[in-house]
This record gives structure tokens, sequence and C-alpha cells, in this order.
């Protein structure tokens, strides 16, 4: 076990400043605009090297070592590939946006509309139909809300490994097999972050964040015939993805709100917030890391407790992230104000 999560950093490791080179012969960069915080050319591959990484140390774990218990999740995997590809796809081509959640839709509909779908909400056992609704909207949601968090060097790595970690330990405590799955793609995150630390030499691209996003949305969907997790399951994974929930919730009202598409952009995120009110860049990759390091430890501990101590756990935790949120919103405000102004959006049109 030990070799393939090393053997997945070391390759991710090793791929990345490939990549770099690759993108340098070639030009392609991310786009630099007003709303971005990053101003030089970076290569925005970087979901490339980490999922290939990813991709062989497992194959070669799977057939050649291990059993990693994955054989029978086709239609999981097979959304998975259609994330990725056209992830990549829209990194070098840049996709237009309406497209790019096509999709989205399509990988999404392979796995709601197959035997992994969500079954139980609390205590209420809803008919196949709910389910696949539920689980459709679930992996749309968090493909999305990752996309979107992955605005600051660090960030959106950063969260998913602390919430694959989670996930792969819980697993691991319910004797799962799918554990190994989650430990190697921490290993391969790992091996990205390097290269991804500020100031960072490549980013993740849409299709690092949004693939990330789509393994974290579909982790529930390997766990069955575990009554204790299949009640707190849902109010535990929204809690492990509350920071790029709660920021893509902030960013529809916001853009409902000033009249403006879903697809176009702005510079009114959760890390532009805090830059705005005075953190560095690095202080507030830290602090929302620090945020999320909390949620991981809740999400892990409320595992082990009752099920009424697992919902009063994950309920304060929630509204702690909430308040974190809401305390950042207001202090946003205040400072926009002193300035007799306003920070100013940028608003892209879309692609």
């Amino acid at each position: 076990m030990l070799f393939a999560i090393m053997s997945s950093f070391v390759l991710s490791f090793c791929f990345c400043p490939a990549i770099i080179k690759i993108c340098e012969k070639l030009n392609w960069y991310d786009e630099i605009d007003p709303r971005k915080i990053h101003t030089g050319k970076i290569p925005r591959l970087g979901g490339v090297a980490l999922f290939t990484a990813f991709l062989i140390s497992w194959i070669c774990a799977h057939f050649l070592v291990l059993s990693t218990g994955v054989r029978f999740y086709a239609p999981l995997f097979a959304g998975f590939g259609i994330i990725m590809l056209f992830g990549v796809i829209d990194d070098i081509f840049n996709l237009r946006a309406k497209l790019k959640f096509l999709i989205q839709m399509i990988a999404a509909l392979v796995v709601s509309f197959s035997p992994y779908h969500f079954g139980t909400l609390f205590m209420w056992k809803f008919p196949p139909f709910v389910g696949e609704i539920l689980t459709f909207f679930w992996i749309i949601s968090i493909v999305n809300a990752f996309n979107l968090i992955d605005g600051m060097d660090w960030l959106c790595g950063g969260i998913s490994f602390l919430t694959c970690l989670t996930l792969a330990l819980i697993f691991k405590a319910g004797n799962n097999n799918i554990f190994l799955f989650y430990f190697m793609l921490c290993g391969s995150i790992a091996g990205f972050l390097f290269w991804n630390k500020p100031n960072a030499k490549i980013f993740l691209g849409d299709g690092g964040s949004q693939t990330l996003g789509y393994l974290i949305a579909i982790a529930p969907l390997f766990y069955k015939g575990n009554p204790r997790f299949e009640f707190t399951q849902f109010p535990m994974m929204i809690l492990l993805c509350s920071i790029p929930i709660t920021d893509v919730i902030a960013a529809i009202w916001r853009r409902r709100r000033e009249h403006r598409s879903f697809f176009s952009a702005d510079r009114a995120h959760i890390h532009h917030k805090l830059l705005n009110v005075g953190f560095s860049k690095l202080a507030a990759i830290f602090f929302l890391l620090a945020v999320q390091f909390f949620i991981c430890f809740s999400a892990f501990v409320s595992y082990f407790m009752s099920i009424r101590g697992a919902i009063v756990l994950l309920g304060f935790s929630l509204v702690f992230v909430w308040g974190i949120f809401i305390t950042f919103h207001y202090l946003n405000r205040s400072v926009n104000l002193a300035h007799r102004g306003k920070l100013e959006d940028h608003p892209q049109k879309e692609h």
C-alpha cells in the first residue's frame, strides 16, 4: 500500500516539470485578466500530470500488486473519464461555458442512471428517481464548486488533499477497499502541490479542479451497507465540501442579484475578500486551509460518534463555516465603503 501511494506521489512530482516544459513549448498558458491574482504566464495543465500519475499508479496497483476493490464501479469511472478528458480539452482550446456545463451534465447522468446513486437522506428512504435527481445535482454542484474555488495557489489542491485524506481514513476505518484509491489520489495531489506552492509554477486547470470535485462528489456512492454512515453521509459530505459549496452559492446569489449570467466570472470569491480586507496571499491560503482542516477533523470524528452526536457536531461545524463567510462578507463591504467605492468584480463574458 505504501509503495502504491509513494509511486503516485513520485510520478506526479516528476510529471509536473515535464508538463511545464510542454506548455512552454506550445505556449499553453492560463489566461491573464483583471479578476485573477496571478500576472505571469503559468501553465494550466497540472491536472494532466496529477491524474496521469494517479492512473498509472492505480493501474499498476490494481493489476500487479493489490486488489483495489473498484472493478465493479464502471459508471463512476466512466464519469471520471468524461470530466477529465473534456476538462483537459477545455484547458487547451477554451470551450464555451455552456458546452462545458453540458459535458458535466452527461457525466452526472451516467452516474445518476446507474445503480450508484443516493438512496437515503437521514431516515428517509426515497424512491430511486429521487435518488437519481439528487445525485445528478450533487455531482454538478460539487464539480463546479471545486472549479470556482480554484483561484489561488494551493487552495483547490489543498482543500482536495485534506478532503480525500479524510475520506480515505473513513473508508479505511470502515474496511472499505476504496480507501487505497483515495490514499493514492492524495499522493498525486501532494506531488502536484509542490509545484503549485506560491508562487505557483503550474495550475490545476479545469481538467484538474473539476475532476477532483467529481471524485470527491462520488465518494459516498462507493460506501454501501453501513447504516450509520448512510445516515450521516450527506451532511458529512456537505461539511467536507462546505467552503467550495458556500462560495458557489454566494456566487450564484451575487450574479443573480447583479443580473449577470452564472457563467460570468468576478472578483468576489472568498479568497478575493480575504485579500481585500488585508490578508496577504499566503495568510489567506493558510487561513482557508486551517478552516478546512477543522472541517475534516470534525467529519472524521463524527464517524465514530453516535448518530445524534454526529449530527450535532456536523451541524455546529457547518454553522461555524457559514459564520466565517458572513463575517468576511461584511468586513469586505466595510473596506469597500471605507474606500468610497467597491472592489471591482471585473465581470467576464461567457467563453
